[in-house]
């Protein structure tokens, strides 16, 4: 069993429990009587017979003991099966039969130890595909044991790809065969004792031994650190991403991961974010967060009935992006021009693609910087160029002005269809310049005086916005229905609410990004509310554990908006703290931060301001 206090990619960090040995995840074992810290995890061998291998995991007093069979072609990566070892444990040969995996879903095991793993490793790719099918087809509560893996820089990756528990083994055995373990450069010959090696561990120091063992322990012990820490800050991928120069192998592995185990890694990414993360490398731009937001983009989005102008502008580092310097300027082209309500703002920008003013706040697109340089790989103008033409053909856009460098931007120029009216408003390349500025505004008159006279008052449009705003977080038949009359706005800009005259159905707060839904706003999504069950005979005074959960719709992602339903009755609402594949997986934990039950004073009349 586990219980999680945060994850990031297929890593579950948290307290884990093997038979009667509980740990902290991910974990990293290390030779019985050698740990320092006598509750540190540790493995010991002992004596066995002819064909066996018997190992001691422990933690504190808490053991499990494990018998294992010794499988040849030992260093092979051939053959498989599965085999129990001990009180809920079983050994395993990749790759392995879709029944015998469920079979041992059924018996929902404690530990799961992936015998050859080794050999995985060293070929990248099956050892991909085995933990991709190890954790679709077993699922998430099983902690997961790769043997003889675990290099100290290598520890980021195995943990976001799903592995928990990693040994000294192979570090020890290539430190004793004269290797000097860095946790961000991988293994180097020894450069000697002293400063050269650049390291302050016990052994590295002034007066220390010197030994490469025990320097190869104390690098693993603060990789681990290191590892928790990123686990903590969900930065655990830019540790990944920092750590792949280390071993081609890393890179390699994280292409099929990002390829092959694509559905699993965006299941387990939040749809909410806070801070600033770091997009620096080509990998960030496979991202999860960041192909879902391309892709709702494509599969939800449509620009609102009032844009007649698309305006293409570029980025800026301060998010969101109407708050920088940049963009209050730009903002003087067409404030006090009548009609500019019909104008669409739509910002350019790598990893992400194009972002639509309404959906700025929308996570990534609040919590991202990047390095910019002016210059585009193919991979960062496909997305762009896919956005801007899913715009045009979504969109009802009389006319689009591109307020983009030329020279830079040239690329989307090029692949704009044949046929759309486009005016460039920046010449020189000086997007804020003064005649940049000019020229834009002479552009917006021109094309807001071709139109008609404006048709949608400033409530309206905004309700436009809104509804493509929930159409992104829900969908577009959801937001139908939420946006469905009678229906009226209330709040400010930062802080907007929706109610039906009577009752609030939802709000959204630009921090947020993503609205949040009452109980009567969940009632009116129906049957397209994302949904969670919970066991009949709870009262629901607090939050939602994951004991208390018999059921999810796997499109619950954490951060989501969701129906809490009793016998199929909706009895609350509140914000997914797990994802609908884990809430039927993980037995412990939060799973869902109540925020509304039916009959909540909340849900009486409130059409003020907020």
């Amino acid at each position: 069993m586990r219980a999680t206090t945060h994850l990031e990619g297929l890593a579950l960090a948290g307290e884990g429990t093997a038979g009667p040995v509980r740990l902290d995840l991910p974990a990293l074992l290390e030779p019985a009587g050698e740990a320092v810290d006598e509750a540190r995890p540790t493995v010991a061998w002992e004596p066995a017979a002819a064909g066996l291998r018997r190992l001691v995991v422990g933690a504190g007093s808490d053991r499990l003991r494990l018998e294992l069979p010794v499988l040849a072609p030992e260093i092979g990566a051939g053959g498989s099966g599965v085999h129990p070892v001990g009180p809920g444990a079983y050994l395993l040969r990749a790759p392995i039969p879709g029944e015998a995996l469920r079979e041992l879903r059924h018996a929902r095991p404690d530990l799961l130890i992936l015998g050859n793993a080794r050999a995985l490793f060293r070929d990248g790719e099956p050892f991909v595909r085995a933990v991709g099918q190890l954790r679709t087809e077993v699922g998430a509560e099983p902690l997961l044991w790769a043997p003889r893996v675990g290099l100290p820089h290598r520890l980021p990756l195995l943990a976001y790809l799903g592995i928990d528990l990693v040994d000294t083994t192979e570090a020890e055995l290539r430190a004793a065969g004269g290797e000097f373990l860095d946790a961000s450069l991988g293994p180097r010959p020894d450069p000697g004792p002293g400063p050269a090696r650049g390291c302050d561990c016990p052994a590295c120091r002034p007066n220390g031994s010197g030994d490469l063992v025990e320097h190869a322990r104390a690098t693993g012990r603060r990789a681990l650190l290191e590892l928790r820490a990123a686990l903590r800050r969900h930065a655990l991928r830019e540790l990944v991403e920092a750590r792949l120069g280390a071993e081609p192998a890393l890179a390699e592995m994280l292409r099929y991961a990002d390829r092959d185990l694509a559905g699993l890694l965006e299941g387990r990414a939040p749809v909410v974010g806070e801070g600033v993360r770091s997009y620096v490398f080509a990998e960030s731009l496979r991202r999860p967060e960041m192909r879902r937001f391309r892709d709702r983009l494509i599969e939800r989005y449509r620009p609102p009935p009032s844009k007649s102008v698309l305006l293409l502008v570029p980025c800026s580092r301060t998010k969101p992006y109407r708050r920088s310097p940049s963009h209050r300027r730009l903002a003087q082209a067409w404030d006090g021009v009548p009609g500019s309500t019909a104008v669409h703002v739509v910002s350019v920008s790598s990893p992400i693609g194009v972002v639509p003013r309404e959906l700025e706040d929308v996570p990534p697109a609040r919590h991202y910087d990047v390095p910019v340089t002016g210059d585009w790989s193919e991979e960062e103008r496909g997305p762009v160029v896919r956005g801007v033409r899913h715009l045009l053909e979504s969109g009802t856009y009389r006319r689009v002005l591109v307020h983009l460098d030329p020279a830079e931007y040239r690329f989307l120029l090029d692949a704009l269809p044949p046929g759309v009216d486009v005016r460039q408003t920046c010449p020189d390349g000086r997007t804020t310049s003064p005649a940049a500025i000019a020229e834009l505004r002479v552009g917006l008159e021109e094309a807001l005086a071709e139109g008609p006279a404006e048709r949608s008052g400033p409530l309206a449009v905004v309700a436009e916005e809104l509804r493509e705003l929930a159409s992104v977080q829900f969908g577009r038949a959801a937001a139908g229905r939420l946006f469905a009359p009678p229906l009226r706005l209330a709040g400010r800009p930062w802080f907007q609410r929706l109610t039906d005259g009577h009752r609030d159905l939802a709000s959204v707060r630009e921090e947020r990004g993503l609205f949040h839904l009452t109980v009567a706003g969940a009632e009116r999504l129906g049957p397209t509310v994302p949904r969670v069950d919970a066991d009949p005979a709870l009262s629901l005074e607090g939050d939602l554990f994951a004991p208390g959960v018999r059921g999810a719709d796997p499109s619950v992602r954490i951060g989501d908006s969701v129906g809490i339903f009793q016998d199929g009755r909706l009895a609350a609402v509140g914000e997914a703290a797990l994802p609908g594949p884990l809430l039927g997986d993980v037995r412990r934990g939060l799973a869902v931060r109540v925020r509304h039950r039916r009959h909540a004073p909340a849900d009486t009349a409130k059409t003020g301001g907020p």
